[in-house]
């Protein structure tokens, strides 16, 4: 779910939440394999918040006792870890714009575009041979853009899709400053995905001016992933399957002190 704006966060003291954490992770990695609690990719994060008793909500609040945010992912998967996900603060319908302006038909429904590409702020990157893309951090004006050239012959198409400083700063400070970062095993038994929790690292350090200089290192990738819907009322229309700013796993240690949790 995209992130909004939360509601003040309550202060705990931080030893007593890491302690916390710890004794509840540690019951959870004692049980062994448990069943996902969803069908889908995200299953190994929903399931671990159910055991560790955090309900979902919709105002995007850090997970655990308003201190820790949570990360699960498969210890052998080699995707990219997600820092959170927010579409461009303008132009409104930003993710539609890009979709219908720079994507491709979809390969089963080929009336309705689609794009998906990782974009960096180190270089161009390029997005169906015809387009590259680039973050271009800019601090006079307080705003990342995605600048948009034509593969061809270097010429910008399109400058004016940005998010604001201030929007970022909000989500950094605010989701990206203690995350309790979890691995853990996956198998298929009888049909259903399982989980066996195996450790946990704390993720600390990432400042906003941090995160600015990490984007422009190309150390923190903005990641797009836009479909549209294909049946159902919102046949048609945009559907962001989680568009946000994500690091590799070989460059967390570049970005965050990691201390081990369990």
């Amino acid at each position: 779910m995209e992130y909004q704006i939360p509601l003040e966060r309550i202060e705990i003291p931080t030893d007593n939440v890491i302690l916390k954490f710890k004794n509840d992770f540690l019951r959870i990695k004692e049980i062994g394999w448990v069943q996902s609690h969803q069908i889908h990719n995200p299953g190994i994060g929903r399931t671990f918040e159910d055991l560790i008793g955090v309900k979902e909500n919709n105002f995007q609040l850090v997970d655990y006792l308003e201190f820790l945010e949570l990360k699960s992912q498969r210890d052998y998967t080699g995707s990219m870890l997600t820092l959170f996900t927010k579409s461009p603060d303008h132009p409104a319908n930003a993710n539609t714009y890009l979709r219908e302006t720079f994507g491709i038909a979809d390969k089963d429904s080929p009336k309705l575009k689609i794009i998906h590409t990782t974009i960096s702020g180190a270089k161009f990157n390029t997005l169906y041979n015809r387009f590259g893309l680039k973050l271009d951090v800019d601090k006079t004006e307080q705003r990342i853009y995605i600048r948009v050239k034509k593969i061809e012959d270097d010429s910008i198409v399109s400058d004016k899709i940005y998010y604001d400083f201030e929007t970022l700063r909000r989500i950094v400070e605010q989701k990206c400053q203690n995350i309790a970062y979890i691995s853990a095993e996956s198998k298929i038994q009888d049909g259903h995905e399982h989980f066996k929790y195996q450790s946990a690292v704390l993720l600390t350090g990432l400042t906003f001016e941090k995160f600015i200089d990490a984007v422009k290192q190309g150390l923190i990738l903005y990641d797009i992933r836009i479909g549209v819907y294909k049946t159902g009322i919102s046949i048609g229309k945009t559907h962001d399957h989680g568009s946000g700013f994500r690091i590799k796993k070989q460059n967390i240690e570049k970005v965050f002190t990691i201390t081990n949790i369990s």
